[in-house]
């Protein structure tokens, strides 16, 4: 009969203290796992989590661009409603909108330019059970690129000060070119800039930003689809001081023989309104027409004549806004019996 040696013994009276009552305990280690899940969960539950409007990042767009073509993005689709996040509270306590990354990868896009979305986290990503976005696909709509080229126009807005009016309007830059979707591109009919003027008393030059408008005469959002190869230029518009002024006349010549002058004049208007700059009309105190213009020679009755003002304007001078560049002159000329009478 084989023996064993003292060691066996001890090695199976524990084997048997092991095994002793195995049925009681099985059930006292399950016990043990139920109660250690339900202190877990009590203690960091799973907890719901949503964040609004997330942004999607488009990655490898020049699977698109690369071709001369360009993308529009259709109906916010790169914006995600809702994204919904289970996870334990401790987790959902340490996220931030900003920890959300959503992407969507346009070599994954299908043949009807949907773009799948894939959102993630950029940490906890192994505790969070699930994560997901509200909407799936990015809606794309491709197009031929298309650049045009505008006039700039200038609007004014305002009034200036006044006792002063608007004199040229120049701009450094007046074309601007425009890139974008054809369809885009398509719809504008215009180009320009607006510069504010209330109040003014003196030029303004300022750096005025580009508006494209449609053909209703909308201004356009730019956004990201259209690209300017300048996006403002510099305006200068000159403010002009305005002066009323008296006119002038000087009268040569002798008329018919038994004619005589009386001596009696008139000018309508007798006063005009004239614009330039401020320095110059302070140098300015009327305008007069030269007798070689009003010559009365061998004329037996009264002398009338309209005149174009404008030509006897000094340099730097011109009409103001809304003057008519003709004045009547009249020069009163009687026969000598009249005179005797």
């Amino acid at each position: 009969m084989r023996e064993f040696s003292p060691e066996w013994g001890k090695i199976k009276e524990a084997i048997q203290r092991i095994f002793h009552n195995g049925g009681l305990k099985l059930i006292s280690l399950g016990i043990a796992i139920v109660l250690w899940f339900f202190v877990t969960n009590y203690q960091d539950p799973e907890t719901i989590l949503t964040f609004n409007n997330v942004p999607v990042k488009l990655l490898h767009t020049e699977r698109v661009t690369a071709e001369g073509k360009m993308f529009i993005v259709l109906d916010e689709s790169d914006t995600i409603p809702v994204v919904t996040i289970t996870a334990p509270r401790s987790v959902v306590d340490a996220l931030a909108a900003d920890n959300v990354v959503a992407t969507a990868d346009l070599i994954d896009m299908t043949e009807d330019n949907k773009v799948p979305i894939a959102v993630n986290t950029n940490k906890y990503g192994g505790q969070i059970k699930s994560i997901e976005g509200s909407i799936k696909h990015v809606l794309l709509s491709i197009e031929d690129k298309k650049m045009g080229t505008f006039q700039i126009e200038t609007a004014i807005n305002g009034k200036v000060a006044s006792g002063n009016q608007l004199g040229q309007i120049t701009m450094e830059q007046n074309q601007v070119r425009v890139t974008g979707p054809a369809s885009y591109v398509d719809r504008i009919k215009s180009a320009g800039v607006v510069v504010d003027v209330s109040g003014a008393d003196s030029s303004i030059s300022t750096n005025a930003e580009i508006h494209l408008y449609d053909g209703d005469g909308r201004d356009m959002d730019l956004d990201d689809l259209l690209t300017l190869n300048i996006d403002k230029t510099m305006v200068k518009v000159e403010v002009l001081a305005v002066k009323t002024i008296p006119v002038k006349i000087a009268v040569s010549g002798t008329p018919a023989e038994g004619y005589r002058l009386t001596g009696e004049t008139s000018v309508e208007p007798g006063r005009i309104k004239v614009a330039g700059k401020k320095s110059v009309l302070d140098n300015v105190s009327s305008v007069s027409i030269p007798s070689s213009d009003l010559n009365v020679s061998g004329r037996n009755k009264n002398f009338v004549r309209n005149i174009k003002i404008s030509k006897y304007l000094s340099s730097g001078v011109t009409l103001a806004d809304g003057e008519e560049d003709n004045v009547k002159v009249t020069v009163e000329i009687v026969p000598m019996e009249d005179e005797k009478e």
